[in-house]
């Protein structure tokens, strides 16, 4: 992470980057979509953090388990994302290729879409102030 006096961009996305993925790339600017989602999700959810989209840095380091937390809820919008692209592989038949969806690989997505989803959910309940504390 950052040794500096702040929190950028880059340190969250390299945070999604640690959980397994597809090796394809990511289309231009969606992955800047996954951290905006993220990013609003944690600021309704917890408190605000004070990202400035012209500079791409946070108003102060970040703790390591919010920068975990943001990169884990990227990773859900990734498998969100994934999962919808499994979904629409019904089968497509054509001269010389023969592609199906996988049901598999539907079943294990949807497993870790949940896991992560759970995971994220435990994270955001950690980091607010309650009431009864």
């Amino acid at each position: 992470m950052t040794l500096g006096d702040t929190t950028t961009k880059s340190d969250v996305i390299r945070s999604f980057h640690s959980h397994p993925m597809a090796k394809q790339a990511l289309p231009e600017g969606l992955e800047d979509e996954f951290f905006l989602s993220a990013l609003a999700e944690y600021e309704l959810d917890v408190k605000e953090i004070g990202y400035d989209d012209s500079t791409y840095e946070f108003q102060n380091v970040l703790d390591r388990a919010v920068i975990y937390t943001l990169g884990l809820m990227m990773y859900s919008e990734y498998l969100t994302r994934e999962l919808s692209r499994l979904e629409k592989l019904q089968g497509f038949y054509g001269k010389d290729i023969h592609l199906t969806g996988n049901d598999a690989s539907k079943n294990v997505t949807y497993k870790d879409l949940v896991l992560e989803q759970e995971r994220v959910q435990m994270l955001l309940h950690k980091q607010k102030n309650h009431s009864y504390n």
